[in-house]
């Protein structure tokens, strides 16, 4: 069966990531035909003697809205320039009908303080301090509506969050205490009490009496980062999770005629509309000869997460083998990387290798032939760290092509989870004087 891999399904194979980065880096053992049964009577051969030509592009772009993972931060790569994060999110009440002066009086409610909890999952890059903003948003956005990445959203200009407390070294280790629990890693941040306080003076009115009202008086919020002294080799994308309970805005006060201590937390969660957005800005590197001149991109070549680039592969010279009596028993592509020591910024866990025809995007048949995990673990592409490479398995796409089913139009490299995933894999391209992209072929001949 040929599966379509569209825009769509890339966005759903974010679905695969977390199974994706528990994936360990071991080599696979090679099956090729065992060397005792490699006779010429048999006309089981070898070749690797094939021409490959590599290109870097933009990634096409992807949705934003809605993903399980929201990422904040910058990061100054020394390959591939400066990547920002931020995202949009809306804010939900818990409850309907929120009054905070229950049966007392709203002058008898001082609220103390309101902080932005967002609980990490994970971070990509170097830890080093970030400046954090928080901007109220001013335009309607909408959970049923799609949005692709770069998307902007009108805000006031107002920085939320309180001047000790945008400055922060992030610690998505360590585990936040309080005096009678225990919580996981987030990034929290205070935010001035006039948020807050414009919140609790609309107690007992309709707009607080339900999320359709309330989403008319506060749209949302916008989280970014402010670092425009970053160096290279620092920063680090921030991977956060917005739908964990412990992800919320909380609001901090006091019933002074009751004495009592309370907490009301606005929520973020499933209902809430959320929108990704990233920023590459690729000025003092490679890149932007590349992104004008393709042909340029013939030592080295680029695929970036968080949609990005991606590398397109052209086999110039592979279809004369067609019409010469070979089945292909194994085709293996290699794709080495320059994988620099001295940085934080580590290769792409899992690769995907795609197909194009007629603008439209496919998986191989060597994945599709397995459903799922199955199916990336047939065609393999996960980065192998001893080898420093990339190795596809790639058999039943040539075949194919040999067959005259498909055209042979170039193939891309493109990172699975491609809106959640920060990393880059810098590979070494066809005219590199250190290693090479290689295509091995076992056949028969009949």
């Amino acid at each position: 069966m040929n599966f379509i891999f569209s825009i769509n399904i890339l966005r759903k194979a974010s679905l695969l990531s977390v199974v994706v980065l528990s994936l360990t880096n071991c080599k696979k053992e090679d099956n090729f035909i065992g060397s005792e049964l490699q006779k010429e009577d048999l006309g089981v051969n070898k070749l690797s003697n094939f021409s490959i030509v590599t290109y870097t592009k933009e990634a096409d772009s992807l949705r934003a809205d809605e993903l399980s993972t929201a990422t904040l931060g910058s990061m100054n790569d020394p390959d591939v320039g400066k990547t920002e994060s931020s995202f949009y999110t809306q804010l939900r009440l818990p409850v309907d009908n929120v009054d905070f002066a229950g049966s007392g009086s709203l002058t008898d409610i001082v609220l103390d303080s309101v902080v932005l909890s967002l609980e990490y999952k994970d971070y990509y890059g170097s830890l080093d301090p970030q400046n954090f903003e928080v901007m109220e948003v001013t335009e309607d956005f909408y959970l049923d509506s799609a949005y692709y990445n770069g998307k902007s959203f009108a805000t006031n200009s107002t920085n939320l969050v309180v001047p000790g407390s945008r400055t922060q070294i992030p610690d998505p280790t360590s585990s936040v205490f309080t005096a009678t629990d225990s919580f996981p890693a987030q990034l929290r941040l205070k935010l001035d009490n006039s948020f807050g306080q414009k919140i609790i003076d609309e107690s007992g009115n309709s707009t607080l009496s339900d999320n359709q009202n309330f989403l008319q008086f506060l749209k949302g919020i916008e989280v970014k980062v402010n670092n425009p002294g970053q160096g290279p080799n620092q920063g680090a994308i921030l991977l956060l999770d917005l739908i964990s309970l412990n992800s919320s805005v909380t609001l901090y006060y006091r019933d002074t005629a009751s004495k009592d201590t309370l907490t009301f937390n606005l929520l973020m969660n499933t209902n809430c509309a959320r929108v990704n957005k990233n920023m590459h800005d690729y000025s003092g590197t490679l890149i932007p000869s590349q992104l004008a001149d393709s042909t340029l991109g013939s030592s080295v070549v680029f695929v970036q997460g968080l949609d990005g680039l991606k590398t397109e592969i052209e086999f110039t010279d592979v279809m004369k083998l067609k019409d010469s009596n070979i089945i292909i028993n194994k085709a293996v592509l290699k794709m080495p990387v320059d994988n620099t020591a001295g940085n934080d910024f580590d290769p792409i866990e899992q690769l995907l290798i795609i197909r194009n025809e007629n603008n439209l995007k496919y998986l191989l048949l060597d994945q599709t032939m397995f459903a799922g995990q199955a199916g990336l673990d047939n065609v393999g592409g996960q980065w192998n760290e001893d080898d420093s490479q990339y190795e596809f398995v790639i058999t039943r796409y040539l075949n194919n092509l040999l067959n005259g089913n498909f055209p042979n139009n170039r193939l891309t490299l493109e990172t699975i989870s491609a809106m959640v995933t920060p990393n880059r894999s810098v590979f070494y391209g066809h005219n590199s004087a250190v290693r090479k992209p290689e295509l091995t072929i076992t056949y028969t001949k009949y």
